[in-house]
């Protein structure tokens, strides 16, 4: 939650930009290799999350996307203006690109790129299939609006859509014999991508599917099945039907990928994408042991100890060593893994807490949690992000990959990120790569290492630490008297969090607003709690009690009011804002404290316990005077 280096983003972006103009990566009908164009760079910050590095739609966010997202490797698109069997116009790729589609985890880069940008960005796009765009496609035009005619569009919709779409509910009669069902226009958005969301930006966009049908769909075309006027009812009809369909909570998951991932083998902790052998992530598999260093190893760099990787990696090691991915072996942790965890769950929790395969026998290299060597080394191998800085020794046999996974957010979702099977209430317990997929930030191509890892710093800091916590929210209060009442409100706004605040399950914010007299004491029985967390709890499953976490860029509000004796002292409302960051883990320690354990074990629940409750801060308090009603 530290502020990010917005500065920094636009640079990156920017210098993207300078590779040369959209004409010229296109001259020759871009049948090279989409990663040799000028947008490449803008493709792997800002798509190549979703669509995959080879753009047939199985990045490492497709599972957790509303909507699958477009394999263009296939040249098959929806969203297109002209007929089914012909490739959409740049046009229709541009407006797909700068505004988004809604309803799904599509955003618009209007905001990010500029047309120039959008255009490198476009190219790319089409060199995954570039017999696709051989030739131009011909846009249908309809002739222009009529006035609405709902009544008309209600009947050619029975006649001519119901058989399918039923209601609008996906209820129709011939609904259950197709291979794709039909979209359910009464609960989602129409997703066709537009510059705005008002009823006729609607209504166009629903008379142009309905006109050019949808390819790789059963939905077919109705361009010259139906006159121009027909098609202009029936979006009448369409319009109606989804005027109140909505998303609700964008951090949830759709029904469709949690159901075909309780089949799937993804591994908790591993990285869910697809790639060629030079992009495959450092955590696609459990890491295997890394075997005997070759001969071409100095001592210091055959050694998996994070203290040797500081003698040239000073810096990093000195912020890494109080991290929390430093003490990623935590009390908790081991007191659960070497006291009757089976085999699988030690497996589990250890790939992301100690992941090396090293750790497992090797007690002070477990010690190091989750170490250098856990992100950086493989088979001996380094592994980093490009532009090595200058002032490390260059050596022309070391051996070092270098791989832009490590600048993007996808890095981090091994061990941030549940599968979607894992869901309580639609949402993983771990849902941080989603929750940031779905915020404004991705959409600006701000990742994770942007405000975790600010100019490649490795204290990693998040809700643990005061001044990042401070740095992510905004408080705002208000107090009134009217009469013998008393009325105060606080406001706690998400403004520095590309994810929920706070994102796991684990820490707990307390806002709390209490009457205080002129001598700045608490009123007795004039204060009110307001949780800001998810609570959940375990009984053999998992159940959500509440989620009253803060989306980017939203607030949470709480309104209070006394009256009575207790008001005519009252000078002052006092807003706090304390933040538990380990507050799950604290009740689960106490709770096996309060049974039977082994001493050893009993002796790490007991730390655990102490160091949760000695990270307990206050990040906020205020006085806010109380104003006499006019």
């Amino acid at each position: 939650m530290k502020r990010c280096h917005l500065l920094t983003v636009a640079i990156a972006l920017g210098a993207s930009l300078r590779g040369g103009t959209a004409v010229e990566a296109w001259a020759g009908g871009g049948n090279g290799d989409p990663r040799r164009l000028p947008g490449w760079p803008l493709y792997d910050r800002l798509c190549l999350a979703c669509h995959g590095t080879s753009g047939d739609g199985k990045g490492p966010a497709a599972p957790y996307t509303w909507g699958d997202p477009r394999a263009f490797s296939l040249g098959d698109y929806k969203w297109r203006s002209t007929p089914i069997g012909q490739p959409p116009t740049d046009d229709d790729l541009r407006t797909a690109i700068r505004h988004g589609a809604p309803g799904t985890s599509m955003p618009g880069f209007g905001a990010t790129l500029s047309n120039l940008a959008i255009d490198q960005m476009l190219d790319v796009v089409k060199a995954f299939a570039p017999d696709t765009f051989a030739a131009a496609g011909k846009p249908i035009v309809l002739a222009a609006p009529p006035r609405q005619d709902r009544a008309r569009g209600a009947q050619l919709w029975i006649k001519w859509c119901g058989a399918c779409h039923g209601t609008g509910k996906d209820d129709g009669p011939s609904a259950f014999a197709l291979k794709q069902r039909p979209y359910p226009l009464a609960f989602l958005p129409l997703r066709r991508p537009r510059a705005r969301d008002d009823h006729e930006s609607r209504r166009l966009a629903a008379a142009t599917s309905i006109a050019t049908g949808l390819a790789g769909t059963p939905m077919p075309s109705f361009s010259g099945s139906l006159p121009d006027a027909d098609i202009w009812a029936v979006a009448d009809h369409v319009t109606e039907i989804n005027a109140r369909a909505r998303r609700s909570d964008r951090s949830a998951l759709d029904a469709g990928p949690v159901e075909r991932d309780r089949d799937a083998p993804i591994l908790v902790g591993t990285w869910p994408g697809s790639g060629d052998a030079a992009e495959v992530p450092l955590f696609s598999a459990p890491i295997p042991p890394q075997g005997l260093p070759p001969a071409s190893l100095a001592p210091a760099q055959a050694s998996l100890h994070s203290e040797q990787c500081g003698r040239c990696h000073a810096k990093q090691f000195r912020e890494w060593q109080p991290s929390i991915h430093g003490a990623a072996a935590s009390p908790g942790l081991l007191a659960q893994i070497d006291f009757g965890m089976s085999a699988p769950e030690v497996s589990s929790c250890q790939r992301c807490h100690a992941p090396l395969a090293e750790q497992r026998d090797d007690r002070q290299l477990r010690a190091e949690g989750l170490s250098c060597a856990g992100c950086h080394v493989r088979n001996w191998q380094r592994h980093g992000p490009p532009n090595v800085s200058p002032t490390l020794l260059s050596l022309p046999g070391y051996p070092l990959t270098t791989l832009s996974i490590f600048e993007r957010a996808d890095f981090c979702m091994s061990c941030h990120q549940l599968p979607p099977r894992d869901g309580v209430n639609g949402k993983p317990l771990l849902n941080t790569y989603k929750e940031w997929l779905e915020s404004p930030y991705m959409a600006r191509g701000i990742q994770c290492q942007h405000c975790h890892m600010p100019n490649r710093e490795h204290s990693v800091l998040g809700v643990h630490d005061l001044a990042t916590f401070r740095q992510g929210i905004a408080l705002t209060a208000s107090a009134h008297r009217t009469g013998s009442s008393v009325t105060a409100t606080a406001e706690l706004t998400n403004v520095g969090a590309g994810h929920y605040l706070p994102t796991t399950p684990t820490p707990a914010v307390w806002l709390t607003i209490e009457l205080v007299d002129a001598r700045g004491r608490a009123i007795e029985g004039a204060s009110s709690k307001l949780r800001i967390g998810r609570d959940i709890y375990h009984d053999g499953t998992w159940h959500e009690r509440a989620d009253t976490r803060i989306p980017p860029g939203e607030r949470a509000v709480m309104s209070r009011a006394w009256s009575g004796g207790r008001t005519p002292a009252a000078r002052a409302a006092r807003i706090t804002v304390e933040v538990h960051p380990d507050a799950f883990y604290e009740r689960f320690y106490a709770q096996k404290l309060a049974g039977t354990l082994a001493p050893q074990q009993r002796v790490l629940y007991a730390e655990a316990l102490a160091r949760g409750a000695a990270s307990h801060y206050v990040a906020e308090t205020r006085d806010i005077s109380i104003a006499e009603a006019r």
